[in-house]
């Protein structure tokens, strides 16, 4: 009993030294409380764009996440170093915050007669699955001065009744931060998610249309 307790202690100390605190800062009631970031969606389309995918229900599944970006931190890399931001983080994981991104300014651009994530449940003709391959601030080597964001999605657009792969599409794009701050480098996240969505948008909305003109029946509900 004695030896298990002291493999407890030794294993606490250890998570201790790896998130770069003392063990008493892990109970420390005073310890300050990360600030959380949001990104908004893309803005309202001024009108719908009508289109073979405007009669289309769109489901966007729970993105997939490199590798040392899937987490609440805010990504930033100098080089080929990967790190985060201390005391700032996102309000969710990646994956939560870009789907739901994601949903709702496609949603937003009216291209599709609706957008759902795939937790809802919704029946849909068509899915997205996404993959996060960029998500982070970048400075320069050697430059102290303000950094630029990186977002790039890499999405499979697949036909759900037969699970066909219709597309891939990828859309990235690239934000200067107007300043070397928390809340400049936040609003260039929020600038660079909100393009790479919109061209996901249009990207998707144009490959479901050929494929309906191509293949009718592909979403004609099945017959029991």
């Amino acid at each position: 009993m004695k030896s298990r307790l002291l493999e407890t202690i030794a294993a606490a100390a250890g998570v201790a030294w790896l998130c770069g605190c003392s063990t008493a800062s892990l109970f420390d009631s005073e310890t300050p409380v990360p600030t959380n970031y949001v990104l908004a969606a893309a803005p309202l389309a001024k009108a719908p764009t009508p289109s073979r995918a405007s009669t289309i229900d769109l489901a966007i599944a729970r993105p997939d996440v490199i590798p040392g970006l899937d987490s609440r931190h805010i990504a930033v890399q100098k080089g080929r170093l990967l790190d985060h931001y201390k005391g700032t983080e996102w309000g969710g994981s990646v994956s939560e915050v870009v789907q739901t991104l994601l949903v709702g300014s496609l949603d937003q651009q009216q291209l599709f007669r609706s957008v759902t994530s795939e937790q809802t449940r919704v029946s849909a003709d068509y899915i997205l699955d996404v993959e996060v391959r960029d998500f982070q601030s970048e400075y320069a080597e050697g430059d102290g001065g303000s950094p630029q964001v990186r977002v790039t999605f890499v999405s499979r657009l697949i036909r759900i009744k037969d699970r066909e792969l219709i597309a891939t599409l990828v859309s990235t794009a690239l934000k200067p931060a107007a300043d070397n701050r928390m809340g400049a480098v936040a609003a260039a996240f929020e600038s660079a998610a909100q393009q790479a969505a919109l061209d996901l948008a249009g990207k998707a909305a144009s490959a479901v249309a050929t494929d309906v003109d191509k293949n009718p029946a592909s979403t004609e509900p099945r017959k029991g």
